[in-house]
């Protein structure tokens, strides 16, 4: 399949970009060039909203199928044509939408963006990764600044649970500590969000 949508378990996933504002020690694609059916999900160019609905049709995406928004890069970087792919395919195909995020949206775009997303999706997945500022930092290697990006990492996940209210945060295995993973688990349970070791 294209690098554009690809299949894992029973969700199609769309590959936006490959430009992520994190470098994060775990990353899957510093290991692997590929999930699930596709051939490699390193983009030469970054595809069109007409392109991705191009994939989609190719791949016969129908209603009672979930489609994740969700690559090699952070999907928010091309935050108007994951806007404009998500009504269209709610539109035209009628799937259930979710985003997969490390949840810097805000500060990539340089504003709040969740009520654009509450639009068009109906579940978001987000990256929490550390128990702490000092921890993100050194986990993700982020470009902005680590207490910037905590901060707004955590004003994200609870404005996503106000506005869009199906929300899951997560944490790599491995990655940090099983106690930080705990910690992070107590961040989760506090604001009423769904937590899972990935």
């Amino acid at each position: 399949m294209s690098s554009i949508l690809y299949r894992y378990g029973r969700n199609f996933y769309i590959n936006l970009t490959n430009r992520c504002p994190c470098n994060c020690t775990f990353c899957y694609r510093f290991i692997h060039d590929s999930i699930g059916d596709s051939d490699s999900l390193w983009l030469k160019e970054e595809p069109t909203a007409d392109e991705v609905m191009a994939a989609i049709a190719e791949a016969g995406v129908t209603a009672s199928d979930s489609v994740v928004f969700c690559g090699f890069g952070e999907p928010t970087e091309r935050m108007d044509v994951l806007v404009e792919v998500a009504r269209r395919v709610r539109s035209e195909v009628g799937s259930k939408l979710r985003l997969d995020t490390n949840g810097l949206g805000n500060l990539v775009n340089g504003r709040d963006i969740l009520p654009e997303l509450a639009e068009v999706l109906d579940a978001i997945s987000i990256s929490l990764n550390a128990s702490d500022a000092e921890e993100y930092g050194r986990v993700t290697r982020c470009r902005f600044d680590p207490e910037t990006a905590y901060a707004g990492l955590l004003d994200f996940i609870k404005r996503s649970k106000e506005l869009i209210g199906d929300v899951t945060v997560s944490v790599v295995g491995g990655s940090i500590s099983e106690e930080s993973e705990e910690r992070c688990r107590a961040i989760a349970d506090q604001m009423q969000v769904r937590f899972r070791v990935r």
